[in-house]
């Protein structure tokens, strides 16, 4: 014997507790139904059979089909097989360097290294494990956004917090407590007079809070698994950033994505736009995580909250490593992957077009319907003939702006009409553009490359002595025709 060598449990040892671990799980998740079925039984099935003078056999087969309706859906949930994760595969010809880090961190976080690698277009990181006719898989799913704002070093602590804690609080028992009491609330919430629902949320709720601790110790303990291994400031910089990132999708969706798919449009290459956008926005994106982080947290979180997470790490050292700078996409060199998982982008209603295209209809969506308006508040003023931008300036010219002004106000004139004119006049003109502006939404560009801005150039009509000639001299300069400022048909 060496007496240099690690002690070993003992197997026979080892086996029985592991057979007591799993004797206190099924207790502490089905000895609370148990109960539940002897107070229904107490509380609905004596009584109604003491009432009819039942016998005791009536009473027994009560008992029997409370336990069993009680008991049959926690069973049902426990043996029910998750649905599949959905990605684009990603072997180990494809990303070589990819699965290399994944292999490092597993090894170093006492992660488990995963059977499949799946890449969708999501932001999240996911573990799946399955057993299936004694056979275990692991599956990894990584989105996409979690590649794209990241480098190589915030990326591999990334998938050290995931490996080192998170994956494992995601499959614990509470964690699968808390998934019966969701399924058994959709279950009965056809039901809102049945009294399970007064029994059902108090004690999940109770399930909960005692062993969401459990979960909220192995995520810090993951995280300064992933600190040790992947540096101190790396780690707490990537957990950090996740409000960070929320907090910047939100707007990517409402200034560009929503315009897009409200005008039947969705663009190519969504991630890539997302980068783009936090490019253009690099310093806000430093603000915001300058910016104190949250540390409250909801009854029913399973982590604990972000400001705990990051004060627990400040203080862990950490030197970056050769190639950390680079970007987290780098780990692909197969492009085709990129695109790929962009076709998982759907929408409804809409076709796919490229960002170019998307910014031509957001413009013109945006312009159209109001300059046409425009043209018929002025036809009912000043007649259809004269329904035009000149016939505007015209008008202005007999010195009556002011009322002018006040009578199409009354009528019911857009707001912006008269650059929504001048935006179409523009169109028309073959002088003007739309394009993309990262992290403002769509604007107008001359053929000469220059910002266009409509306002600017009718902006001395709303001067105290209204400037006409300017306005004129303003647009003849930037190629817009005036006899294409009128109504269409």
């Amino acid at each position: 014997m060496n007496p240099s060598a690690p002690l070993q449990p003992h197997p026979a040892r080892t086996a029985s507790k592991f057979a007591c671990v799993m004797t206190l799980v099924l207790l502490w998740g089905f000895a609370p139904w148990a109960l539940l079925s002897a107070a229904l039984l107490s509380a609905l099935v004596i009584p109604l059979a003491q009432s009819i003078d039942a016998s005791t056999a009536g009473v027994l087969l009560g008992w029997f089909l409370v336990a069993a309706v009680l008991l049959i859906t926690p069973v049902a949930a426990l043996r029910d097989l998750p649905e599949p994760l959905q990605g684009e595969s990603v072997d180990r010809e494809r990303a070589p360097e990819l699965w290399a880090l994944v292999e490092e961190v597993a090894a170093a976080v006492g992660g488990t290294v995963p059977d499949e690698i799946l890449v969708d277009n999501g932001s999240g990181v996911y573990t799946q494990r399955t057993s299936r006719h004694g056979v275990r898989r692991t599956v990894l799913l990584i989105g996409v956004d979690v590649f794209t704002p990241r480098t190589v070093g915030l990326f591999r602590a990334m998938l050290a917090v995931h490996m080192g804690g998170s994956a494992t609080a995601g499959l614990s028992v509470e964690g699968r407590v808390w998934g019966w009491h969701l399924y058994l609330t959709g279950l009965f919430a056809k039901y809102p007079a049945n009294p399970l629902n007064l029994l059902l949320w108090p004690y999940a709720a109770l399930c909960f809070a005692a062993t969401s601790r459990i979960t909220g110790a192995r995520v810090l303990a993951g995280d300064r698994a992933a600190a040790a291994y992947a540096g101190g400031p790396n780690t707490w910089s990537t957990i950090a950033e996740i409000q960070v990132l929320d907090r910047m999708w939100a707007r990517f969706l409402t200034t560009h994505l929503q315009p897009a798919v409200e005008v039947g449009l969705l663009p190519f290459d969504v991630s890539g736009g997302f980068a783009r956008f936090l490019d253009a926005l690099a310093e806000e994106r430093a603000a915001l995580r300058a910016e104190p982080l949250s540390g409250r947290t909801a009854w029913n979180a399973t982590h604990p909250s972000l400001a705990k997470r990051v004060a627990a790490l400040v203080e862990v050292p950490g030197e970056a490593r050769p190639g950390d700078e680079a970007p987290a996409l780098s780990l692909f060199p197969d492009h085709r992957v990129a695109a790929m998982v962009d076709v998982m982008w759907k929408s409804p209603g809409t076709v796919r077009a490229s960002w170019e295209e998307v910014a031509d209809r957001v413009e013109h969506h945006r312009h159209c319907a109001r300059a046409a308006r425009s043209y018929q508040v002025l036809g009912g003023l000043l007649g259809p003939s004269r329904a035009s931008l000149e016939g505007l300036l015209a008008e202005i010219d007999t010195g009556r702006r002011d009322a002018l002004f006040l009578e199409l106000d009354r009528r019911g004139f857009p707001a912006g009409g008269l650059a929504s004119t001048v935006a179409m006049a523009a169109f028309r003109s073959q002088e003007m553009r739309a394009e993309i502006r990262w992290g403002e939404g769509t604007g107008l560009v001359g053929a000469d490359g220059r910002p266009f801005d409509p306002k600017a150039l009718i902006a001395p009509l709303f001067a105290a002595a209204p400037d006409t000639d300017a306005v004129r001299k303003a647009l003849a300069d930037r190629g817009v025709d005036l006899h294409r400022a009128v109504a269409e048909g």
